[in-house]
């Protein structure tokens, strides 16, 4: 039940410290896996363990609260009602992770449907992508003093704090989730995080359900190169929303799916020891209703090291990804090692040669990853082979795995 919205006082803690940049918090250290091919959970930022979850995020099972709240600055007057900019996210992002998920995740949001006005300029704040700490901590500060009594803030799982799209200071690319190395009190309550938008509008599409996945622990999977003008996306492509919200297959990577709890181990087939194994995937984006619970596997794992798996899963244009100009059997690697926005996925492309969706793709070398009837793939490094059957009455794809 959710309290009633009180008076506070402004936040009285120096958030300059507080304040980290995406790149904080983490799950206990060593935990372990719940099943041979689950890998196990170690002290980095986001990591892609499934053993255990870190309490200071909400699980997104159930309902999910969240709130989304407005700032306007004295240097602009709002042009868009905070109703009509709520439209821009709303209901997309709820009906994406409902689809996500299996119908296992609502994400609620309440609409304050008013502007706050923040107590400087927006060109005081030196809003942008890699924000002075300074700052950044003190817009943070500003923002939750005036929001404080508006909303009881301690009683969502989801913060978003929307700055006003037209206001001069205001640059999209700075959009994040700011995360606190401890948390934040604000009257009765403590924050670990909130999510800051500065999208103008339109906005980037699928940009709020990127950062709603930050706040459910997935990493960046995207590449940041060294020139500005590299591309972000050589790791994973168009597919997994954490890679691009712009991309063309944003539904989740299935073994993101398992570590949020929305499949489970027996939708897993685990590959362990040598030896080949007939493996039956069905559509990512399936209900589950659709087979027989104990022929519903999502996807085959084969473990390839004591933090790394070599995934396989079946993608389709259906769901989320229905704008994908490919299917197939999808391989990709993941490392329990290797932190947020460093590769902790790695998308394995089976047609290294070719490039597809040219025009739409945000990288098309592997828009064309995933493989089809008759086709293979071997990795010589990790001593695997997976070679593609025929396609099943469901949609799904008969997979044969052979480890050396």
């Amino acid at each position: 039940m959710r309290r009633a919205p009180r008076r506070t006082a402004a936040v009285l803690t120096a958030l300059a410290a507080l304040i980290g940049t995406t790149m904080t918090g983490s799950p206990g250290t060593g935990a372990l896996a719940d099943v041979p091919c689950g890998l196990p959970r170690l002290d980095l930022h986001h990591a892609e363990g499934v053993g255990s979850w870190d309490e200071t995020y909400p699980r997104p099972v159930g309902t999910v609260d969240a709130v989304m709240l407005f700032l306007s600055f004295p240097d602009s007057r709002p042009y868009a009602t905070p109703a009509a900019i709520a439209e821009d996210y709303f209901p997309a992002t709820s009906d994406f992770f409902r689809d996500a998920s299996y119908g296992r995740m609502e994400l609620s949001v309440r609409v304050i449907e008013q502007w706050i006005t923040m107590p400087q300029d927006s060109t005081a704040y030196g809003i942008q992508r890699d924000w002075d700490p300074a700052l950044r901590a003190a817009y943070v500060s500003d923002a939750l003093a005036v929001l404080a009594p508006l909303a009881d803030l301690g009683a969502y799982d989801v913060v978003y704090l929307v700055a006003d799209p037209g206001a001069p200071g205001v640059d999209s690319d700075a959009t994040k989730v700011v995360n606190f190395d401890q948390p934040v009190t604000v009257g009765d309550d403590q924050l670990h995080r909130i999510v800051t938008v500065f999208e103008r509008r339109p906005p980037d599409r699928n940009v709020l359900a990127h950062e709603t996945g930050h706040v459910f622990d997935l990493p960046d999977l995207y590449h940041r190169p060294e020139d500005a003008l590299g591309d972000w996306d050589t790791y994973v492509g168009d597919w997994d929303l954490m890679g691009s919200q712009f991309g063309l297959a944003p539904e989740p990577f299935a073994w993101h799916k398992w570590r949020l709890g929305w499949l489970d181990a027996g939708h897993v087939d685990c590959v362990v020891g040598p030896g080949t194994t007939q493996h039956t995937l069905q559509p990512l984006t399936a209900p589950l209703d659709r087979v027989p619970p104990e022929a519903d596997t999502r996807l085959a794992v084969v473990r390839t090291g004591p933090d790394e798996v070599l995934v396989a899963e079946a993608r389709t244009a259906a769901g989320n990804d229905a704008d994908t100009c490919t299917a197939g059997v999808l391989l990709y690697l993941v490392r329990g090692d290797v932190p947020s926005a460093e590769g902790p996925i790695t998308v394995l492309d089976g047609h290294p040669d070719t490039a597809a969706c040219e025009v739409t793709s945000v990288h098309p070398r592997l828009a064309d990853a995933p493989l089809t009837t008759g086709e293979s793939y071997y990795d010589a490094e990790r001593g695997v082979r997976v070679e593609v059957g025929e396609r099943t009455v469901t949609g799904g794809w008969h997979v044969t795995i052979t480890r050396e």
